[in-house]
């Protein structure tokens, strides 16, 4: 652990021991009591200042029916004021499939749904182990679904829509990237994940190289899979683990971001490897002295790679035109 930790960027580090979400066990918490996760974060979150919407910036959520008809799913979406037929990114919010809101990325979004000009629509999605696989990712093709149908009805525009996720969001985006090739109803034109867990199997050279990092261990990973395979672990589905598929042509461009200190960072490397080989073209980033979720911890390394988002997602854009 310490010779990782003098590799971390030395304000992220800072930023990170004085996070009061710091206080939380999730390692203990994944093991034995992982939905007391969501309530843990929750009473941390309470006690944070409100983030102010922008004044150019529309924020709500809304309610869109399920394939099952018995329920309806969530959705937060961001949209710039005053502005039609805008490019549309789905987004699936991090959280070992267990927990996370939607709302925890609102510091991040107000400002890139400005900055970019795009409608981020952010799915609050069923969380395990309560909605193990494949739960997330049929509330994931359903929002697809829907808004491959109305997204003009919220100022977006339903023949460009880019799908993206963080850490275990991009797990359900690049799944839900492969069941919408295979049903051939709705392109998704880029698919941007950031530090995404891409396999079960924890047999990579990080995931043992970097087994106790700070932010994820392997420890953590394992876990975090056996409540989202559950009884699936030894034979996973087709389509819950993306390392697993053996179909990779005719898959969107991709942006992928990986971590120097995060044991998950050779899965998305393998992964993007796997889009090359298959033709797509990988945008392929590691973001030295970070560990996973870096992001989420005000830092300078934090605000470089923020503006980073904004290049790469306007010229993500610019190739759609």
């Amino acid at each position: 652990m310490e010779s990782i930790i003098k590799k971390i960027d030395t304000d992220l580090w800072k930023a990170i021991l004085n996070s009061p979400f710091n206080h939380i066990d999730y390692e203990a918490l994944l093991a034995n009591d992982p939905a007391k996760i969501r309530k843990e974060e929750m009473d941390v979150s309470l006690k944070e200042e409100a983030i102010a919407v922008p004044e150019y910036l529309s924020v709500e959520n809304i309610q869109i029916p399920s394939s099952d008809k018995s329920r309806e799913i969530r959705l937060r979406i961001y949209k710039p004021k005053g502005k039609q037929n805008l490019p549309v990114l789905l987004y699936f919010h991090g959280g070992a499939f267990i927990y996370g809101t939607p709302e925890q990325y609102d510091f991040i979004f107000f400002r890139l749904a400005l900055d970019t000009n795009m409608l981020i629509v952010s799915v609050d999605y069923r969380l395990a182990p309560e909605y193990p696989f494949p739960a997330a990712i049929e509330d994931g093709y359903d929002v697809l679904s829907w808004l491959s149908k109305y997204a003009d009805d919220i100022e977006g525009n339903k023949n460009k829509i880019l799908i993206g996720g963080s850490s275990a969001g991009g797990t359900i985006a690049a799944s839900v990237t492969h069941l919408a090739r295979d049903k051939k109803e709705i392109e998704i034109r880029h698919q941007f994940l950031l530090y995404p867990p891409m396999s079960h199997l924890l047999q990579t050279s990080s995931i043992n190289e970097l087994a106790n990092a700070p932010m994820q261990t392997k420890n953590a990973a394992e876990w975090m899979w056996k409540h989202y395979l559950q009884h699936n672990m030894t034979k996973p589905p087709k389509y819950a683990v993306p390392l697993l598929e053996d179909n990779f042509n005719d898959l969107p461009d991709a942006t992928i971001i990986v971590c120097e200190l995060d044991p998950l960072k050779d899965e998305g490397k393998l992964y993007a490897q796997k889009l090359k080989d298959a033709g797509s073209v990988v945008n392929l980033m590691e973001i030295k002295g970070a560990v996973h979720a870096f992001d989420f911890f005000p830092s300078s390394l934090s605000d470089i790679f923020y503006y980073q988002q904004i290049e790469l997602f306007k010229q993500i854009l610019n190739q759609e035109e």
